[in-house]
């Protein structure tokens, strides 16, 4: 059966951002406001938030500050914390529609599953000699 990879599509305003946590990674949360009357007619409102996690050398080209609205696409991923805590978040792949290049450390290019494949020895010697016509 061939993997099936869910995407996530989140648009909200940004509400942190945390660029000093990581080497690889900025950590950006990002909320959403839902306005609604109680039973009592009186005016609500709920917060929900998400977090995402894109390359630190994508989103400085992004010029995007607390407050900015933002759009994200990307691969749901989730772990479990030092304090036992389920953590999920977002692992962008395409942020106020500019595209991550980039290999992500989880086997994905663009979202797609990479498929590993070792050639054997005699594939190996295969490619071998045809790269020696280009040589």
């Amino acid at each position: 059966m061939k993997e099936l990879i869910d995407y996530i599509r989140y648009h909200g305003v940004i509400s942190t951002i945390r660029d000093t946590s990581d080497d690889i990674y900025v950590w950006i949360d990002i909320y959403q406001k839902e306005m609604y009357k109680d039973k009592n007619g009186m005016d609500r409102t709920n917060l929900s938030f998400f977090s995402a996690r894109i390359y630190k050398e994508y989103f400085h080209k992004t010029n995007l500050q607390v407050g900015n609205e933002i759009y994200v696409i990307g691969i749901p991923k989730g772990y479990v914390d030092k304090n036992n805590l389920r953590q999920n978040y977002i692992h962008v792949l395409e942020i106020n529609g500019i595209t991550i290049n980039k290999i992500p450390n989880d086997d994905y290019w663009n979202g797609k599953k990479i498929e590993k494949e070792i050639p054997t020895p005699e594939e190996q010697k295969e490619f071998e000699e045809l790269l020696k016509e280009f040589m």
